[in-house]
């Protein structure tokens, strides 16, 4: 009976900690829905900024798979029967990996992000950081971890809805293209396929420290 009791409880704390982090992905579904704010050839930035931030959406279901099949190794019995300290330690260590990944995700739009600016500002040779972030999409998320706060980029966002500026089509088009943004997109993707598997080796060494330590599994 104490067994099934302490099952509960450790199932429980496993469901409370996924509970606890506030869905990252509701970020893009708004994205998703503001497809009228992005259209037309005149707003090609914030367009092309948008498309680069759902790429980013497969790594973070990624790292929230990963996330939450190893939390899950912890309502094992054999995991349990070693008392409740382990299996906290390696929780939150768990968080922490997440939150380390968090950081470098936005490193990496930061990447991107900083890229752009580079290109718009050659192309004016007028345009400050600050009007430049007056328009910059990206910005939303600089600062900020969206394994940790998603709902403040949220806000965020909805916040540059109502406050966006847009570049004149004759400085979008001679500055940037469709293929300025692919550019963009692969190296995006290289730099989320490192961050991505940085974390899941992290993750499996977590989960080998499971098996070994709380476990006790030679």
């Amino acid at each position: 009976m104490k067994l099934v009791l302490l099952s509960a409880v450790i199932l429980l704390a496993g469901n409370v900690a996924l509970a606890e982090r506030e869905d990252p992905l509701e970020i893009f579904a708004q994205l998703k829905r503001a497809t009228k704010l992005f259209s037309g050839a005149s707003d090609l930035l914030a367009s092309g900024q948008r498309e680069v931030l759902l790429t980013e959406e497969s790594y973070v279901q990624t790292a929230l798979n990963d996330e939450a099949e190893l939390l899950n190794q912890l309502t094992g019995s054999d995991v349990q029967r070693n008392g409740p300290q382990c299996v906290e330690f390696i929780r939150t260590n768990v968080n922490l990996l997440m939150s380390l990944a968090g950081i470098a995700y936005t490193n990496c739009l930061n990447e991107v992000d900083e890229a752009l600016f580079n290109k718009l500002s050659e192309a004016t040779q007028a345009l400050s950081r600050d009007q430049y972030d007056q328009l910059n999409l990206l910005a939303v998320f600089r600062g900020e971890n969206i394994f940790v706060d998603p709902a403040k980029i949220r806000q965020k966002l909805a916040n540059w809805q109502q406050t966006r500026t847009e570049l004149t089509p004759e400085v979008t088009t001679s500055a940037l293209t469709a293929a300025t943004f692919d550019e963009l997109k692969t190296v995006f993707r290289a730099c989320m396929a490192t961050a991505q598997s940085r974390l899941a080796d992290n993750l499996n060494f977590t989960a080998q420290q499971v098996r070994a330590i709380c476990a006790k599994q030679v």
